[in-house]
């Protein structure tokens, strides 16, 4: 016969572990194989700076455009240092680059947090080799199992497509409140030695001062693209003239 002492003591037990699983549950979604609390959510499709890229006409050497600040809040434009283990990347930056690879770009941020690069060299460290490997991550976002932002910009880069654009000389600068800043980027030498026709683009990541918010910010040269890039969502690959070719 089973005394009420022991019937007690048991359902006691029973509650006490049925409150552990409960109280067990938040941490252990946290800790999910390869779940990463960190990193940041960039914001797209905001309008607070307005990027435009000027004319390059026939035989460009350089990218050059402004950047115009609508809000009452300073913008610093960078990419955010991001530490893994204690060691902190170098501040990155932002880039011209071929509108295909601004495309790229701006979708993956659409579904994705920015987490830091994921390069280390031969002591561990994490390394940043500025927006190639920052702002243009690895991973296909438009939908091609062959191109992704970072294999995007390479290979425009390749092409002598890109470049890192400077405001006053600098990678990294504030957009003050209400004001405009002039940039320009020189561009690469190409490995055909002709960089042949593409829309140029310029990608910047800024967070706004006041509400530490960070967006992604594009600006594209007001022309027809001759290597357009398939529409979001498409399961199409970029054409190679998109690429950099």
């Amino acid at each position: 016969m089973i005394s009420t002492t022991t019937t007690a003591v048991r359902g006691a037990v029973a509650a006490a572990a049925a409150l552990a699983l409960v109280a067990g549950a938040a941490p252990a979604l946290a800790q999910v194989p390869g779940g990463n609390p960190g990193g940041y959510v960039i914001k797209v499709d905001d309008t607070s700076l307005v990027v435009t890229v000027d004319d390059k006409g026939e035989a460009p050497t350089q990218i050059t455009g402004s950047i115009e600040n609508t809000t009452d809040a300073n913008f610093r434009c960078e990419v955010p240092q991001f530490d893994v283990g204690g060691q902190n990347t170098a501040l990155g930056y932002g880039q011209v680059t071929t509108a295909a690879a601004a495309a790229e770009v701006q979708e993956y941020y659409r579904t994705r947090v920015f987490t830091g690069p994921t390069d280390a060299n031969a002591n561990g460290d994490l390394v940043s080799f500025g927006s190639a490997l920052d702002v243009f991550p690895a991973g296909s976002a438009i939908g091609s199992a062959e191109a992704g932002p970072r294999q995007a910009h390479n290979e425009a880069r390749v092409a002598g497509r890109t470049g890192d654009p400077r405001v006053n000389n600098a990678l990294q600068f504030t957009v003050p409140a209400g004001a405009t800043v002039d940039y320009s980027a020189a561009l690469g030498v190409p490995a055909t030695g002709d960089r042949g026709e593409w829309r140029a683009a310029a990608v910047f990541m800024c967070r706004n001062m006041v509400t530490n918010d960070w967006f992604l910010y594009t600006g594209l040269e007001n022309i027809v693209d001759p290597n357009p890039a398939p529409a979001p969502g498409s399961t199409g690959s970029l054409n190679a003239g998109s690429l950099g070719s």
